[in-house]
């Protein structure tokens, strides 16, 4: 219960979101796919996913990349910066949702954006996306929608 209050206090509550903490443990690792062209960015995405209880991870830094790993790799979601140096995640999303394997087909996009405003919520959710969390992700949000992919 103090922990609820604490992050509806800070104004992390998301609600539908069941209570934890930032470093409440998941049920089950999840296979996570970074798509992030800036090195520190990406790591620290990675040590935020390592606190929360997901050691499973790849990083690809680059959209090419990203398409020649996740058939392999077979991430549960994808975490993809919507600025990428070679394409936009939206258009990465549009090749992942046409990809030949039905897996990759159907992965679970998550957006990270400087922004996340309502234009860019719209945008994401047409192109395919489950989500979108603004720059830099905090543990809390990027928790709670994890754990609602486990659900």
């Amino acid at each position: 219960m103090q922990t609820h209050s604490v992050a509806a206090a800070r104004g992390l509550f998301l609600p539908g979101c069941p209570p934890a903490s930032a470093l409440d443990f998941a049920r089950e690792s999840l296979r996570i796919l970074i798509v992030n062209e800036d090195t520190r960015s990406a790591d620290a995405l990675k040590s935020t996913l390592h606190e929360l209880g997901h050691f499973t991870t790849l990083i690809a830094y680059s959209a090419r990349r990203a398409l020649a790993a996740a058939p392999d790799f077979s991430p549960s979601v994808a975490l993809v910066d919507l600025e990428l140096p070679d394409m936009t995640g939206y258009q990465l999303a549009h090749k992942l949702r046409s990809h030949l394997r039905y897996h990759v087909r159907t992965v679970p996009l998550l957006a990270i954006s400087e922004r996340c405003g309502l234009g860019h919520i719209e945008l994401t959710r047409a192109a395919g996306f489950i989500g979108c969390l603004s720059k830099p992700v905090l543990p809390l949000e990027l928790n709670c929608i994890l754990r609602k992919l486990q659900i």
